[in-house]
């Protein structure tokens, strides 16, 4: 397999687990806040949810490639060729990879950095989002009993 074909099949397999439906995503948003905010009821984590806006396909990209690039640098050839053979296993495996390179202290800075500018380039399109933002915020942070980041 050539280097082109491994960067497309680890990018396809990512992204076709963060593309997921706008049902399933949802779901996924209120089971993370019913475990991690255990004072709130289904519903209502349901309803937040149903509230947090989209990140924007090509920004998952950007983090999906920087995540390519990352296995080139740290991974040889033949290894990554038969994580891409395609078995359930192998494209689990990926995932699971991916997200252990989210939770790495590089990618927290780099999420913060993209979202930071994302809601900046939403505020000059729309005041309502970071005006729902806050409110959020100022509602989880009562909830969870601590004082909302400023």
């Amino acid at each position: 397999m050539d280097t082109q074909k491994i960067r497309s099949h680890l990018a396809e397999v990512v992204l076709a687990r963060l593309t997921d439906s706008q049902d399933r995503r949802s779901e996924a948003l209120g089971e993370f806040m019913g475990v991690t905010m255990p004072c709130i009821d289904g519903k209502t984590a349901d309803n937040v949810a149903a509230m947090v806006p989209e990140i924007p396909s090509s920004v998952y990209g950007k983090w999906v490639s920087m995540f390519v690039d990352r296995l080139f640098e740290t991974v040889s050839l033949d290894q990554l060729a038969e994580l891409c053979s395609g078995t359930e296993e192998n494209n689990a495996t990926i995932a699971l990879v991916y997200v252990m390179f989210m939770e790495s202290e590089r990618m927290e800075r780099q999420v913060a950095e993209d979202l930071a500018t994302l809601g900046l380039e939403q505020a000059q399109q729309d005041d309502v989002g970071n005006t729902l933002a806050d409110y959020l915020r100022a509602k989880l942070a009562n909830m969870k009993g601590a004082t909302p980041p400023q």
